[in-house]
């Protein structure tokens, strides 16, 4: 299965330790950041973002749908993207998961 790599420290995220966040303000979308969720052992998570959304639930059809939606609803409302290369790297990992995910589950047995 596809890794996902935290933009932050450069290690390897586990699906659970996972955190996608973002910033939101003044009708703009920025600094989309996929990293390791804050522990008292490790602080990757950007504090200036104020808007988040958990690894795990990305990973799964209905959540990834969700923040697409997410997205398409801000653009409706007249949002800007402020730097697309932070998002498209975190769609590119979250793309790479959801094809291998359906591979696997239309391969036969």
């Amino acid at each position: 299965m596809s890794r996902f790599v935290c933009d932050v420290c450069g290690e390897e995220v586990a699906v659970h330790e996972g955190i996608l966040t973002w910033t939101r303000d003044n009708n703009t979308l920025s600094n989309f950041t996929l990293s390791h969720k804050n522990t008292p052992e490790r602080k990757c998570q950007p504090e200036s973002n104020n808007r988040f959304k958990d690894l795990y639930t990305l990973t799964m059809i209905n959540g990834y749908m969700e923040f697409i939606k997410y997205l398409i609803e801000r653009w409706e409302n007249g949002f800007k993207l402020k730097d697309k290369e932070s998002l498209e790297k975190v769609l590119e990992q979250l793309n790479l998961h959801m094809h291998e995910k359906l591979i696997l589950l239309t391969e036969e047995e």
